[in-house]
């Protein structure tokens, strides 16, 4: 091991949702930190200020049509989080295979 770092940044990834910027930090031939970096701003997140949390799992789908899924998933994966809930390891397999389909579709 030689001690050295270096930053590396990749992209502009060109996207439907913008370009996307990836910044790695490596030393001695491991990435020790990441940055992701998508400048365009859409203001979705401002749909759901003063709205019960539970729109979360309406809007969030229909954010994207191209990844409504994975924003469901995330949308209740957040919720779960701020309710101290962990899905059983069969809704964690259910739910992997369901976003693995909607990456195959797309």
């Amino acid at each position: 091991m030689n001690g050295r770092t270096a930053r590396r940044i990749l992209g502009p990834f060109n996207r439907v949702e913008g370009d996307l910027e990836v910044t790695l930090e490596v030393a001695d031939g491991h990435i020790t930190q990441a940055w992701v970096n998508s400048p365009l701003y859409r203001g979705f997140k401002q749909i759901l200020h003063g709205k019960p949390p539970m729109d979360a799992l309406v809007y969030t789908p229909r954010i994207c049509g191209i990844c409504s899924v994975s924003q469901s998933v995330a949308a209740a994966r957040a919720l779960a989080a701020c309710a101290g809930l962990q899905s059983a390891a069969n809704g964690v397999l259910a739910t992997n295979l369901i976003l693995a389909t909607e990456n195959l579709a797309d």
